[in-house]
């Protein structure tokens, strides 16, 4: 049974909240991690002092907060119903910073992450942009969004960084992160992306061994990758991404047409090589219309809950919607904690604990395979 978070309605409408000060470096989960099928715990990164020289765009607040109550108590019983699980009031706060010490766990090298989804807008790259900013602001360490979708990534992180991936493969070497710095942007949150060139002035294309390339210089700077993936995951640009990734995130509209593609999409990855991901994967279950979620995709979510590690419902929140610079300060606070759930969920996988091992409130099921 599916255990999804059961504290307030995706489809209503939500309105920023304000940002909280930063928290310092979350504190490791006592006690060492639990071996796991796999993924195994390694050396944790050094501690580094962050560089904000190119990063750090403002983000202006909206002018106005809007009623999010209507509609929540549908959803909300539908929610119970199927996970037993129900945040009653006063334990938000507990819950959020279980879910920071989880996503600060050591990792050790590099854990790279494939975004990814057969089907177009269904809002793939602002969940990149939004989980990558999360996983920045509460681990504290390097954190990179790769673009390899020639899609809008660099739009919603706020400035594109005139060097881009191509520049960055075509150096003789690469060896110290400034050089790496010098490509990207990071934004206010410590995310930093680093985007493909303008396909209309250039003829460079991402080639297999692009990918290869861009994967061992990364790996040797950040804590973090995730990569902004292709819709043809049958292409030779993921069959060399994905024997790099150590989890995935399957981003899931809410139609039955988004739905169906994200079953082809999970099926496609366990009889193509890729089974031994599915207990590492997250599917996030993302609300781009402020719409009520249909009982047969309702049935259809819960089968395809079961064949992965972790489901998270990701709420209509109108700022995503406006399509604009995404900073999580302007996030309701219902999209806040979805994405620190899925960044959560993340954090045990890269540990080698069972996805909400030991997590407070019995919000993840434990993962298994289809």
């Amino acid at each position: 049974m599916p255990r999804w978070r059961a504290d307030a309605d995706p489809s209503a409408a939500t309105v920023p909240e304000p940002r909280y000060p930063p928290p310092g470096r979350p504190s490791r989960l006592a006690g060492p991690p639990t071996p796991s099928r796999l993924i195994r715990a390694r050396r944790a990164a050094a501690p580094y002092r962050r560089d904000l020289t190119l990063g750090g765009t403002a983000l202006d607040g909206l002018s106005h907060r809007e009623n999010a109550e209507s509609g929540r108590r549908g959803w909300r019983e539908v929610l119970h119903r199927v996970t037993g699980i129900d945040l009653g009031p006063g334990k938000s706060a507990a819950y959020e910073q279980a879910l920071r010490e989880r996503i600060g766990t050591g990792i050790g090298g590099t854990f790279p992450i494939a975004v990814l989804n057969f089907k177009g807008g269904v809002g793939k790259t602002a969940v990149v942009e939004a989980l990558g900013s999360t996983l920045a602001e509460a681990r504290g360490d390097r954190v990179i969004a790769v673009d390899i979708d020639a899609g809008d990534l660099a739009h919603r992180h706020g400035r594109r960084n005139p060097l881009s991936l191509a520049d960055l493969l075509a150096r003789d070497s690469v060896t110290h992160y400034a050089e790496i710095r010098a490509h990207t942007h990071m934004n206010s949150f410590g995310l930093e992306v680093l985007g493909l060139p303008d396909y209309g002035r250039t003829d460079w294309r991402l080639e297999r061994p692009d990918i290869a390339k861009a994967f061992s210089i990364l790996r040797k700077h950040y804590s973090v990758v995730l990569v902004d993936c292709v819709k043809a995951i049958n292409s030779h640009v993921m069959d060399a991404v994905l024997p790099e990734a150590r989890a995935l995130v399957v981003v899931s509209g809410t139609s039955i047409d988004a739905v169906r593609k994200t079953r082809t999409t999970l099926e496609w990855l366990s009889n193509n090589g890729y089974r031994r991901l599915m207990a590492s994967t997250v599917l996030a279950m993302n609300y781009t219309e402020p719409a009520k979620l249909d009982g047969v995709v309702s049935k259809e979510f819960e089968e395809l809950s079961a064949r992965v590690g972790a489901t998270v419902v990701l709420p209509f929140d109108r700022h995503v919607h406006e399509g604009k610079e995404l900073g999580l300060d302007r996030l309701s606070k219902e999209s806040r904690r979805g994405y620190l759930e899925i960044a959560a969920a993340l954090g045990d996988i890269a540990a080698g604990r069972a996805v909400g091992h030991d997590a407070p409130l019995g919000s993840w099921r434990e993962p298994r395979l289809s």
